[in-house]
């Protein structure tokens, strides 16, 4: 029996000094516990960390929904060459959310999360292409402004201009 308690005594001490997965409280739906264990990290640089909550802030989860807030976030991990964090930036830029509404920011946005391989990015960014919200001239600046959001210079855009003389 003592053995037994023993065993137990362990057992309840090393789950208690087992690191917290923020990620996963959140998806339990925990979403204020998730946000205490993220705002640390989020605060650190953790771009992460700052999308996630970005997203909080942007839904109401866990908080009180403050566009504002998750601009911020959305802002830091974004610019820092996040794609998640890209792809929904550019979303408030296309609904007007906590910014005015703005296509031309969208793209950049949308743009820099889809060549790094953001799928949704990638469907955002045909909806404001195949229904002519910018023209060819504006989705090409779009592309060169995006270059400086992503990380690896292999994805970068190349202008037109580039091809010249090659």
């Amino acid at each position: 029996m003592k053995l037994m308690s023993v065993f137990f005594a362990v057992l309840f001490l090393c789950a208690c000094g087992k690191p917290v997965d923020p990620k996963e409280v959140f998806q339990r739906g925990e979403y204020e516990k998730s946000l205490e264990l993220w705002l640390p990290l989020a605060k650190g640089g953790d771009k992460e960390a700052q999308d996630y909550v970005g997203i909080q802030y942007y839904m109401g989860l866990g908080v009180n929904r403050d566009y504002k807030e998750a601009l911020k976030w959305f802002d830091s991990a974004a610019k820092a060459g996040y794609p998640d964090a890209q792809r929904n930036y550019g979303n408030m830029f296309q609904n007007g959310h906590g910014v005015p509404q703005d296509n031309y920011q969208a793209f950049i946005w949308y743009f820099a999360a889809a060549q790094q391989g953001h799928d949704t990015a990638k469907l955002a960014l045909a909806d404001i292409t195949d229904n002519n919200k910018l023209t060819p001239n504006q989705q090409m600046h779009a592309k060169l402004e995006a270059n400086k959001y992503i990380p690896d210079p292999a994805k970068h855009f190349m202008s037109h201009d580039t091809y010249i003389g090659k």
